[in-house]
């Protein structure tokens, strides 16, 4: 049997995704507003959801206090309509014992034109408080 290849279908929504995570990840919320509605949702697993790039920011805030990301093994990246799709192998290192994490995660974008308006991240983030 052959092994499945990852879907990498690169397009305008994903290529899109890419720039916004990589201002995110620099923590550069100035170049990360150009990326989101106003009002966009963002909900990460079991989480409430956070609303605006305010919202957003009080995530990756808490996220960081806990963890820090060491990048991701990308499994596949596509768009449908307005909608982009990452499927991801996430590295993380817990900051109060060193642990090393690594979480699958699927996140799913819903874009009003050019910025994202609904961020939902699919994954289980409860080894962060371990």
């Amino acid at each position: 049997m052959e092994a499945m290849l990852p879907k990498i279908d690169p397009s305008l929504l994903t290529d899109r995704v890419e720039q916004m995570e990589a201002a995110v990840g620099q923590g550069n919320w100035d170049a990360a507003d150009e990326f989101f509605t106003p009002d966009v949702l963002y909900r990460v697993g079991h989480r409430p959801p956070f609303f605006g790039l305010s919202g957003i920011k009080d995530y990756m805030t808490w996220q960081n206090a806990l963890v820090r990301w060491d990048g991701h093994d990308l499994r596949m990246k596509f768009s449908r309509g307005q909608t982009a799709v990452f499927e991801v192998d996430s590295h993380f290192t817990r900051l109060k014992d060193g642990a090393k994490i690594v979480i699958p995660c699927t996140d799913i974008y819903n874009f009003e034109g050019d910025r994202i308006a609904d961020w939902r991240v699919y994954s289980d983030t409860s080894l962060f408080t371990v």
